[in-house]
């Protein structure tokens, strides 16, 4: 299972205003929520492992075994370095950022983002980063080319900033279809992330990989369902019906 987060904040520090912006603040979770799921998981038998490994695991056997968990964590914000990485250090767990870069190339910053240095600084201490395009843009309602661009130019941009290859991506809003997942395959990427739930992770599906999203204390309908294997199975035929709607929905542009 990989298990998506946006924003890790002290809830007094978001506005009723951002909770309505484009910003993914209806997903954010405080500090204390995050520390505790992690924690949830772990007593539930899962595995923490990083996203990297747990690609390599289905590149080699096909498909997943026992209970692996990888984290990742979209957008770059400020708060992921001040509060999650925080608890992912005191936890010991690997994550995989994934970011956007137009900020680090056109000269300003976002004081709500992260900056280069923080995001080296990460690196450094071992916790992955991958793309998610330069301006988070939804690549199937663009030109194709413009489209290859934003692929290719983050991953440049990002190998430059860290002198790291950067071998996974994030579609920006899970907003993908079949050209849209060949572009990212064919630019150097050894996978990519979706938004779509409750799928099992295989071979067939390295580009559009299923992840989930969790409450603090996994406790609801939905996370229970996603916890559960047996569901999981159940519900894949949803699931496929929904991925193959989103992979024919046609060329970018």
């Amino acid at each position: 299972m990989i298990v998506a987060f946006h924003h890790i904040i002290p809830p007094r520090q978001v506005s009723p205003a951002q909770h309505t912006s484009e910003d993914e603040w209806p997903y954010a979770m405080s500090p204390p929520g995050f520390e505790t799921l992690l924690h949830g998981l772990m007593d539930r038998g899962f595995k923490f492992v990083s996203l990297d490994r747990m690609v390599d695991q289905i590149s080699v056997s096909g498909r997943l075994s026992g209970r692996p968990v990888a984290i990742t964590i979209d957008d770059g914000w400020l708060d992921n370095y001040e509060y999650a990485l925080p608890v992912l250090q005191k936890l010991g767990l690997p994550a995989t950022f994934f970011v956007a870069t137009e900020q680090f190339r056109n000269g300003s910053h976002n004081p709500h983002k992260m900056t280069a240095a923080q995001l080296r600084e990460m690196h450094r201490d071992g916790f992955a980063v991958g793309g998610h395009t330069r301006t988070h843009t939804d690549l199937t309602k663009i030109p194709l080319e413009r489209a290859v661009e934003e692929i290719r130019g983050c991953k440049q941009d990002l190998e430059d900033l860290l002198g790291a290859p950067v071998t996974l991506f994030a579609y920006p809003g899970g907003a993908f279809n079949e050209t849209i997942a060949r572009a990212v395959r064919d630019a150097g990427f050894k996978a990519a992330c979706s938004v779509l739930g409750l799928g099992i992770n295989t071979r067939s599906s390295m580009f559009w990989l299923s992840r989930d999203v969790l409450s603090e204390d996994l406790n609801r309908l939905g996370d229970r369902l996603r916890l559960s294997r047996i569901a999981r199975l159940a519900l894949w035929p949803r699931t496929w019906w929904r991925l193959e709607k989103q992979l024919a929905s046609g060329q970018a542009g």
